[in-house]
């Protein structure tokens, strides 16, 4: 009983510490989560030189803040929709509709140019760009599929867009 009393004021003062961080009850739980496993794991590094709750203290903080230096990642994240017509809809996804035959071939056509102009850029570009802007993955994604830094997916989605945008523009 006391075992259970002494883990519920333990995970009470970490969700505590969490709040102070994230400011969100669900992402607090998180972290807490996070913090608590943080704890386990690494409680052979605990000396004893200062109060456990300081340690854990610390723990938690670490955890709170790489839970939101993940979500600031993920945030900065650019949306796979980059272009976009009058209408609002993407220029890549643009579907016509099935009833527009004369649409759709021109869809096609410039479809092929798009992929033309990636495909110009170098054998790197074009397996980026379709993950990207055909399939919608993020760049995480993309990333650890391919087994290439985030920011090379950034870097050649970026120019793969370029060179699709001057295609579409021009």
């Amino acid at each position: 009983m006391r075992d259970t009393m002494e883990h519920d004021e333990t995970r009470a003062y970490v969700k505590s510490v969490a709040m102070k961080y994230v400011r969100n009850d669900t992402d607090a739980e998180d972290v807490t989560q996070d913090a608590l496993l943080l704890a386990y794991r690494y409680r052979d590094s605990f000396r004893g030189d200062a109060r456990y709750s300081t340690w854990l203290y610390r723990v938690t903080a670490t955890a709170a803040l790489m839970f939101l230096r993940k979500q600031r990642r993920t945030a900065r994240e650019v949306p796979s929709s980059g272009a976009v017509d009058n209408d609002g809809a993407s220029v890549i996804e643009a579907q016509p509709s099935a009833a527009d035959l004369r649409g759709e071939v021109i869809a096609r056509a410039e479809l092929v140019h798009v992929a033309d102009a990636v495909a110009a850029l170098g054998v790197k570009y074009p397996a980026v760009f379709w993950k990207r802007y055909g399939e919608g993955r993020t760049e995480s994604e993309i990333s650890r599929e391919l087994g290439i830094s985030v920011a090379a997916v950034k870097t050649r989605a970026f120019r793969g867009r370029q060179a699709a945008l001057k295609t579409a523009v021009g």
